[in-house]
């Protein structure tokens, strides 16, 4: 490619005003329900905002202010105090609306699929999991069949003269006062110390008083575990598995649901991305978020980034240049923490580029690329061979045909990198080149021992070429609370300071902290001397 000749470097536009989209993950979620966490650990709580010899308030001040982006009446903007020149807006995608009605068929067909997934697709890291999942369904068929089986016995029963003699009255007691125990402190205020009582304890309580009134009856423990099994099916498959079911397998039940959630995400990016008063937008994805953040991002930058239809600037050029210039030199398998940082602050340099690219009011001319970072926290697509591919080497053959964007970008041929000569448009990025401009950081809280629990098990590494490119910040930390160091199933503290009072925060906080960086200062427009 011939070399674009550059215009004298500008003094780089200060970032005044910046917009951090927080993209809950799958469940039952409340309107502001995630997004006040996470102002709190990035704003409200956070010392490394502190100018030193300063007294700064906590929690920091913020103002709650219509949200006319977001097109939902339920949600507010988060607004926080101009500080060190610059001022945050928090603003939520909320989607769970939007995958509430998931037909049970959906979620079966899903469970189906990953129940009969050839072995040989399941990673490693999701192969004890997957065996506990085996698990789980055989010991539910296998207490429904029996349930099925024992009803003539359980319909013959009388069961009322038995649960009234004399013999019951023991569970009868151990019953009452599980439940006294988990009532009481509701309903009578002297008793709220009762409370501190493990709510499961108190459940499991209750539930041997029954058995015991009952004799020890098969059956009625059978009905018991059944039940129980119903109970975690409502509680947590179908609000929490029925979400990713929904959004996860592109089914014909699923398309309007998968179209609802990303016009909605669209929506929201472009109307951020069209305002004049936003110099950087960061987007901060949870669990199943993190999918719905880096499909959004593979749209937005195919319909508003520097393509043949928006191209780009001789300094967006440039930078496009060096980008490509540091990944042909570089290895495509792995990089060193040290070549991940040059490739974050070349994607910094191109994203100030495209930035200024001001569009015109009025005219069909579009504005510059703003969207600086995708931070994803606990992301599922660390299994994406598994849960969104048919396994590993259809994960490979998407990625190498550009429907998966990576970072770096796949090069547009064997001697072309993320910028190609268009006949008419001249130098311009190809539809899946976003990790270009944005930076990537993951965070996850994984262990590799059969006890999966403890930690994060939906999340994982990112970076290499076997998943998502090696130009991805993957930082691995390790979140525990309270005096014992509890690490049983981190998913939902990510954003949450487990530290104890008086110290500092804990090390998975400076992380999150570090990785969005809400002052991350504006690059030096100077390009490094391998791209000048």
């Amino acid at each position: 490619m011939a070399r674009t000749p550059r215009k004298r470097a500008q003094a780089p536009q200060p970032i005044a005003r910046q917009a951090i989209v927080v993209i809950h993950g799958q469940g039952e979620q409340r309107p502001m329900g995630t997004i006040r966490d996470f102002v709190h650990a990035l704003w409200q709580d956070n010392p490394q905002l502190d100018t030193p010899g300063e007294d700064h308030p906590r929690p920091r001040p913020i103002w709650i202010v219509p949200d006319d982006k977001s097109g939902l009446y339920e949600l507010q903007r988060i607004t926080t105090p101009e500080h060190n020149g610059r001022r945050s807006d928090f603003f939520e995608l909320y989607y769970a609306d939007l995958l509430n009605a998931t037909p049970l068929r959906n979620l079966w067909r899903w469970i189906r699929r990953l129940l009969w997934i050839d072995p040989a697709y399941v990673p490693p890291h999701m192969r004890w999991p997957w065996a506990v999942f085996w698990v789980l369904t055989i010991l539910t068929a296998a207490s429904a069949l029996g349930a099925i089986l024992a009803l003539p016995q359980i319909l013959d029963t009388n069961w009322y003269d038995h649960f009234v003699s004399e013999a019951a009255r023991r569970g009868q007691v151990i019953s009452l006062v599980g439940l006294v125990l988990i009532l009481a402190p509701k309903f009578i205020r002297p008793l709220a110390m009762l409370k501190r009582l493990p709510r499961q304890l108190l459940v499991l309580l209750v539930a041997i008083g029954i058995l015991d009134s009952f004799g020890w009856n098969g059956h009625v423990a059978n009905l018991m575990v059944l039940g129980w099994l119903a109970y975690l099916a409502g509680t947590l498959l179908l609000p929490y598995f029925g979400d990713a079911a929904s959004y996860l397998s592109a089914q014909t039940e699923t398309v309007q649901s998968r179209q609802g959630v990303r016009n909605r995400g669209l929506a929201l990016l472009k109307a951020l991305h069209e305002d004049p008063e936003y110099d950087r937008v960061i987007v901060v994805a949870h669990s199943l978020g993190s999918v719905l953040a880096y499909d959004l991002l593979h749209i937005l930058w195919r319909e508003v980034g520097p393509t043949k239809d928006n191209p780009p600037g001789p300094e967006a050029v440039a930078a496009f240049a060096a980008l490509d210039t540091f990944v042909a030199a570089s290895p495509r398998n792995s990089w060193s923490a040290e070549q991940v940082a040059t490739y974050q602050a070349l994607q910094w340099r191109l994203l100030d580029a495209l930035r200024t690219q001001k569009g015109k009011p009025g005219t069909a001319e579009l504005s510059g690329w703003k969207i600086s970072d995708l931070v994803t926290l606990g992301s599922p697509l660390s299994s994406a061979e598994f849960l969104i591919t048919d396994g590993r080497d259809d994960f490979a053959r998407m990625k190498t045909e550009r429907v998966l964007p990576t970072a770096p970008p796949p090069p547009y041929d064997t001697t072309r990198g993320a910028i190609y000569p268009d006949p008419q448009k001249g130098p311009v990025a190809h539809h899946a080149a976003v990790f270009s401009a944005v930076r990537w950081t993951n965070l996850y809280d994984r262990t590799e021992s059969p006890l999966f629990l403890l930690g994060d098990a939906i999340s994982g590494p990112l970076a290499g070429a076997e998943r998502f490119g090696p130009g991805i910040n993957d930082t691995k930390v390790e979140i525990t609370w309270g005096r014992l160091s509890w690490r049983l199933f981190t998913h939902n503290f990510y954003w949450t300071d487990t530290a104890p009072k008086g110290e500092p925060p804990a090390g998975h906080i400076t992380a999150f902290r570090e990785a969005v960086g809400l002052e991350r200062g504006v690059p030096s427009t100077r390009l490094p001397p391998e791209a000048q």
